[in-house]
């Protein structure tokens, strides 16, 4: 096989393997933890809000995770039916009930894995 044609061939299987799906880096997982009532929260804006939930940092088993999560805030998704939450970066998926794969690599450093969105 040609060089020209093997070089064609990877960028196609790439291609074909991304197309439609949405990745994202993840900066951290967190463990949500429900407030109680009256709990207040300071916000970097020097904002004062009532907490709903307080979201810890909390550690996951290395591996991947088909799993379905619901977008909560910018680049911050709720994993469905569980009280673990993923932070992302410069995610825009708008998900509700979405598919993904989430890719655990790490607990420490810079980044921690990815969150793929199915199509």
């Amino acid at each position: 096989m040609n060089k020209r044609l093997l070089t064609f061939s990877i960028i196609l299987f790439f291609a074909t393997v991304t197309y439609g799906q949405t990745k994202c880096d993840v900066k951290n997982f967190y463990k949500a933890i429900e407030a109680e009532s009256d709990v207040k929260v300071l916000t970097t804006s020097g904002e004062i809000e009532e907490a709903e939930y307080i979201l810890v940092p909390t550690k996951l088993d290395e591996g991947k995770y088909k799993l379905s999560v619901t977008r909560k805030a910018s680049n911050l998704y709720k994993v469905d039916g569980q009280d673990i939450y993923v932070e992302t970066r410069y995610c825009y998926e708008y998900a509700t009930g979405d598919d993904v794969i989430l890719i655990v690599e790490s607990n420490y450093g810079y980044d921690k894995g990815e969150i793929i969105f199915i199509d």
